[in-house]
């Protein structure tokens, strides 16, 4: 099978311009090392393809999904050269640090994927989102594309930072983004760790170069700036994103947003509907 003939086709839309979606599908195409500029993220949709990078071995099955750095060497082949299909999404390097100076509170040129694989759920999730969107390009459903990405980036995404990497930040961080409407309290996650509150305080601080605390609240408010861009009410984004009531969004969006949510949500509407 030559590349003229896969059956491929690639996707780019305004409503989402830091992406773009290469879909394949039946492919027995074997591709040597290579890496990509963006970052990517494959998602396999059918059959099972082989993953070689830092010199292992991963095989991918349906459902599965993966984070590729940007310029880390790979090479993604059929097993037995049965034919898969897969999605690959290539994400603009800048939109990522965009998110991650946000989520961590400072600017952020290098980022780093310390979890590569993405749950069975949330690939089938985006794949159906993906497919859904391709064929009808409607705002609602790139609101919910881009939602899941930001969740994506910031769980499976850091700055990259002179140390090396730490399995115990690594833990704590996903503790606290496991459930950001009730995130575990630093007494529970220091009984669980078997750490001092100020020690991991001071141990995440030192690696990410944020408290735990700020951390979980940027995370709040770009979650509560998604759904506000969705038009979903003021009231409803307190209480998905983990505050108590509106007012606590409201303190919280003027902190960390130096605007109210009420004008923010008025003027991405009328950006969009200016675009």
């Amino acid at each position: 099978m030559t590349v003229r003939n896969i059956n491929q086709s690639f996707w780019s839309s305004k409503q989402l311009p830091y992406l773009t979606v290469r879909s394949t599908f039946h492919s027995r195409q074997s591709y040597k090392q290579h890496s990509h500029s963006e970052l990517s993220l494959g998602l396999i949709m059918q059959g099972t393809t082989c993953l070689s990078m830092d010199g292992e071995t991963l095989i991918l099955n349906q459902a599965s999904g993966v984070f590729i750095q940007p310029h880390k060497v790979h090479a993604c082949n059929p097993v037995r050269n049965h034919p898969r299909s897969y999605l690959m999404l290539y994400l603009d390097n800048q939109w990522c640090c965009d998110i991650l100076s946000a989520l961590y509170g400072y600017s952020v040129d290098k980022f780093v994927c310390d979890i590569r694989l993405v749950s069975a759920s949330k690939t089938l999730a985006l794949s159906v989102l993906l497919n859904e969107l391709i064929e009808n390009e409607r705002p609602e459903q790139a609101l919910k594309v881009e939602s899941l990405l930001f969740e994506l980036i910031c769980g499976h995404c850091s700055p990259q930072r002179v140390e090396a990497s730490d399995t115990l930040c690594a833990t704590l961080k996903k503790r606290l983004l496991a459930d950001i409407t009730n995130p575990p309290s630093l007494k529970d996650l220091a009984l669980e760790l078997d750490r001092s509150q100020e020690g991991l305080i001071r141990h995440f601080k030192q690696h990410f170069g944020i408290t735990p605390k700020a951390f979980v609240n940027n995370h709040r408010i770009e979650k509560a700036k998604l759904l506000l861009k969705s038009g979903i009410n003021i009231v409803d984004v307190a209480i998905e994103v983990g505050f108590s009531d509106q007012s606590q969004l409201h303190r919280a969006f003027v902190n960390y947003a130096a605007c109210t949510p009420r004008q923010y949500q008025h003027l991405t509407s009328i950006f969009d509907n200016n675009f």
